[in-house]
């Protein structure tokens, strides 16, 4: 009898073992995970600004894209943008830039259609490691990134907002931040010199750090 017990003991936590893969399978539920995660658009003179809202405790991967179309709806050109560890409970952004001329200039466009789609991580995200701070003046802003964390990461990549007073969006810059390591500090400009407006506050989403 003691033999027959140790049989079924045995075999009842091999099962338990791999079992356990399965259910970790199961529960990333990709099409209830992407319910929970929202997105608003803002139009700005050289492009489109999305900020990604992630309602889950789950970290994704986001891959996203934007159409910008003409008046016959047709598509002027796709821009297409990656995060691969968007953090749960967290917002990030990108910046999809508008359709341009062989001159640079911005081609006009009726509208835009964005879309995106998820997917697991395998990525463990330190967004909350890494913080910056901000000055600004008449012609440019001033910022300094610091790593706080004792993680080193590889991967830092933050969406700079700047506003008026009245909170109205004026202009987006992107930046890949170089403090990787412990109490790094990464100090960068950003210059609004020659533009049409001056701003009045900057918001920084740190859309990923791993």
């Amino acid at each position: 009898m003691k033999k027959i017990q140790a049989i079924v003991l045995c075999f009842a936590i091999l099962l338990g073992i791999f079992s356990v893969p399965m259910q970790a399978e199961a529960a990333f539920n990709k099409k209830e995970i992407k319910k929970k995660i929202t997105v608003t658009y803002k139009k700005l003179p050289y492009g489109v600004l999305a900020v990604y809202s992630n309602k889950n405790k789950t970290n994704v991967s986001l891959t996203a894209t934007i159409q910008f179309l003409d008046s016959d709806r047709q598509i002027l050109t796709k821009d297409k943008q990656k995060n691969l560890c968007l953090k749960g409970k967290s917002k990030a952004a990108f910046f999809f830039t508008a359709p341009r001329d062989e001159y640079g200039n911005v081609v006009n466009y009726t509208s835009y259609k964005g879309n995106f789609s998820i997917a697991k991580t395998a990525n463990k995200p330190y967004n909350s490691n890494v913080t910056i701070s901000s000055k600004l003046d008449v012609v440019e802003g001033r910022f300094v990134a610091v790593n706080s964390g004792k993680k080193t990461l590889t991967n830092i990549h933050a969406t700079i907002v700047l506003y008026d007073e009245n909170g109205g969006a004026l202009g987006c810059f992107t930046k890949y931040l170089n403090c990787f390591k412990s109490n790094d500090i990464d100090q960068f400009t950003i210059s609004y010199a020659g533009e049409s407006y001056q701003p009045y506050k900057a918001k920084v989403y740190i859309d990923w750090a791993y």
